[in-house]
């Protein structure tokens, strides 16, 4: 099926109305779970912001980002393949255009990718370089967060003054970078080749650079201390904090690479099946829904910060924390003095001591497990067990 009125030579592809109501249903699921998945995530996270480390706001932007992705990045799919409104196309063409739908969809992307890379950043500076660990403080990732804003903003605003343009060739709320065109304007091309340059490779090299170099390290460690036991704890729970970052940024990948490199085939002159197209812009929609559930699947801290959210939202006969929620290696209990010079650790949300006094001040836990010359500190870390997210 051909629609002229978009762009002169520019067909839109159609499939059949079941397949039609097929994509509407996926997108419309696809969207209640990044929304519901990733606003849990916001709300922990804003419910515990007085004691997040500087790096937590990095999980919440990216929660911020995905959320609005399932908002505007699926709606007007929705919108189009089951008319919702029965006005013919009305909304899409007037008001939710494809202008304002492609850059929507393009910055939230970016700021996604840009601020994995970010986090794989600070992975690596805590793990390998250790000594530096100390500029990661809230001012420095604030301006990292701004300075992800901004070139997001840059990369997607630019279509929107000519340098680029957008199209809906695919239908389907697919509003995306015109990468034909890049055949035909050299200007087109320069901006396809930039764009996938900087928001694609380069985020993928660092990300696999940092990963490989953050492995490499834990895998050659082999520090000692009086307590080897929590030496060995601190170890385990980098490569636990490691390996979330780490999937984070595979299933990111995983969802748009084969986006990706169709779009710069298809822009280098190669024809490209319009389903191909389709199926995987469809697929990279994914990505904005699987964060909360690795969180849940592999943070015991974030599983059980989301049970102690729905325990205060309907709290049980027992009030809103019961003690068998939190697994105790009572073990830890015999380990001698010396622990509270233990403070090598890169934990989410528990690096400093600072951190911990804060957080033995205000826990009701402490003084009535805690047997004598016990750490708060070891004691604390034990029950928040894998950090924050």
């Amino acid at each position: 099926m051909e629609d002229t009125n978009v762009q002169p030579n520019v067909s839109i592809y159609s499939v059949s109305a079941e397949a039609e109501t097929a994509i509407g249903i996926y997108l419309l699921l696809l969207g209640w779970l990044a929304l519901l998945g990733n606003g849990v995530v916001i709300l922990l996270l804003v419910k515990q912001r007085n004691i997040l480390e500087a790096h937590d706001n990095l999980t919440l932007n990216l929660a911020v980002s995905d959320a609005c992705i399932a908002i505007f990045g699926y709606s007007r799919g929705i919108l189009e393949a089951f008319n919702l409104f029965r006005d013919d196309g009305v909304l899409i063409r007037t008001i939710w255009t494809c202008q304002v739908d492609g850059f929507l969809i393009m910055l939230f992307g970016l700021i996604s990718i840009n601020t994995l890379t970010a986090i794989s950043v600070i992975r690596y500076i805590k793990v390998c370089q250790p000594s530096n660990a100390h500029h990661v403080n809230k001012p420095n990732v604030a301006i990292v967060i701004a300075g992800v804003w901004l070139c997001a903003l840059f990369w997607s605003g630019a279509p929107l003054v000519g340098w680029g343009s957008y199209t809906t060739a695919h239908k389907y709320g697919m509003c995306e970078v015109d990468w034909v065109q890049a055949r035909f304007s050299v200007s087109y091309k320069l901006y396809v080749i930039l764009i996938f340059t900087f928001n694609f490779i380069i985020p993928v090299v660092v990300m696999w650079f940092s990963y490989v170099s953050i492995i490499r390290t834990l895998n050659n460690s082999h520090r000692t201390s009086r307590a080897g036991a929590v030496s060995e704890r601190q170890k385990q729970m980098e490569r636990r904090i490691t390996m979330i970052s780490l999937v984070l940024c595979l299933a990111f990948l995983l969802a748009w690479s084969p986006y990706a490199v169709l779009s710069m085939w298809s822009a280098c002159g190669h024809q490209v099946p319009p389903l191909q197209i389709i199926l995987a812009s469809l697929f990279s929609k994914s990505a904005s829904f699987y964060n909360p559930f690795i969180y849940f699947g592999m943070s015991s801290k974030f599983r059980q910060d989301f049970r102690g959210l729905f325990s205060c939202l309907s709290p049980g006969p027992g009030g809103s924390f019961r003690l068998d929620t939190v697994q105790l290696d009572l073990d830890i209990l015999e380990v001698k003095g010396g622990i509270d010079e233990m403070d090598s650790g890169v934990e989410l949300g528990s690096d400093r001591g600072a951190e911990d006094r804060k957080e033995n001040q205000s826990s009701p836990l402490v003084p009535s497990i805690m047997a004598p010359n016990t750490s708060h500190r070891l004691l604390l870390r034990k029950l928040s067990d894998s950090g924050r997210l």
